[in-house]
């Protein structure tokens, strides 16, 4: 009898988090993940799933990437966030 994986369910927040990343991506006139991350200086497979919100996100982890496109806390939590 083959046990069932159990699946990771991350929270709601986790996916909105991704779109805001993808939504000031696109902001910044980068159409994909894989030359923001390059240009950036990111984990090009990491930001990546960060930003599918298919992977759990530390604040530290967020702090690092916000510093790296020049992105305040207040700012990538802002209305547009509210707004996803």
């Amino acid at each position: 009898m083959a046990e069932s994986k159990k699946k990771n369910i991350l929270p709601p927040d986790v996916k909105r988090i991704g779109l805001r990343l993808k939504q000031i991506r696109k902001a910044k006139g980068f159409t994909n993940s894989d030359d923001y991350s390059y240009e950036f200086q990111l984990n090009r497979s990491q930001y990546g799933k960060y930003e599918a919100g298919s992977e759990d996100l530390r604040i530290s982890s967020l702090i690092k990437i916000l510093g790296k496109i020049n992105v305040t806390l207040s700012q990538f939590f802002n209305d547009d966030y509210d707004r996803l």
